[in-house]
């Protein structure tokens, strides 16, 4: 099992990066999908439509600051924006049935 030697962390910046090594990469990976589901259940009071969107987009906020702190990679982000832009022609394609 892999651990983090402290006395080569020099930099704070250098911290968030320690839980990546310690667990093999994935840990922020497991955060960013955990927060993802958590809020879904979070707002699935709202429908089920308003809470993947809405949590598809604050991921994809927190996600971006992921990526570019190099913590997690893009195909993750992919995945969010996928099932965001899913979401929108969705809604838009169920909004635009003719009502008889």
């Amino acid at each position: 099992m892999p651990s983090v030697n402290w006395t080569s962390i020099t930099d704070f910046g250098q911290i968030p990066a320690a839980a990546n090594t310690a667990s093999s990469g994935s840990f922020w990976i497991g955060m960013f999908y955990m927060l993802w589901i958590i809020l879904i259940m979070l707002f699935v009071g709202f429908g089920f439509e308003v809470a993947l969107t809405v949590s598809s987009f604050i991921a994809i906020v927190l996600g971006l600051l992921l990526v570019y702190a190099d913590l997690m990679a893009w195909e993750h982000l992919i995945t969010v924006v996928a099932v965001e832009l899913f979401m929108f022609l969705y809604i838009i394609w169920s909004s635009s049935k003719v009502k008889t």
